[in-house]
């Protein structure tokens, strides 16, 4: 193990910052640091520290996402991006606008998933008649196979409900999303 001593920086009478060059030796051993005056303004030092933020910020959530509901050897996190919910109507009245497929709720935003963990997308829709529901990846269909899996559901005469299983998730189900709801009076994704 590192033992590390500090100080607080002192700005001197030259707008430079006093700093402290830190030696970490291992326990047992001498601790030794030289003074150096290093030409650092005050906009220097804000930069410095912003980045150093910027670096924390990065690194801690790379370092966290270390293990997994599947043996938990580094399985990291990545995004997964989810389509825009943007409506198509295809015939445009009042009267078609009014029974067109609209959706409800959707899971329509960015979102991180962890490798090897279930993934679930939801979807509801409206329309008269009641819609269909769709899902596609990357503007393909999809079709199911062994780790995707689609359930449907009524939920009255006018709506449906539709849940998307990935289990597990893997770095190919990366992608962009969408749930299309579509009846005879218009689509919405």
């Amino acid at each position: 193990s590192l033992k590390i001593r500090d100080q607080p920086q002192k700005w001197n009478s030259e707008g430079r910052v006093d700093v402290l060059v830190i030696l970490a030796r291992q326990l047992g051993e001498s601790h030794s640091s030289d003074r150096q005056s290093i030409p650092v303004n005050q906009s220097m030092s804000s930069r410095i520290l912003y980045s150093l933020l910027l670096i924390l910020l990065v690194c801690v959530p790379l370092l966290e996402s270390r293990g997994g509901r599947r043996g938990g050897k580094g399985k990291g996190k990545s995004n997964l991006q989810f389509a825009q919910v943007a409506e198509f109507s295809l015939i445009h009245t009042t009267l078609a606008d009014n029974r067109s497929a609209h959706i409800v709720t959707g899971s329509h935003f960015s979102q991180m998933f962890r490798l090897g963990y279930k993934l679930v997308l939801i979807c509801k829709a409206k329309g008269t008649p009641r819609p269909t529901i769709k899902w596609y990846k990357e503007g393909a269909e999809m079709q199911p196979k062994n780790n995707v899996h689609y359930y449907e559901k009524p939920i009255n005469e006018n709506m449906i409900w539709s849940k998307l299983e990935v289990d597990p998730a893997t770095m190919g189900d990366q992608g962009v999303y969408a749930c299309v709801a579509n009846n005879e009076y218009g689509v919405m994704a």
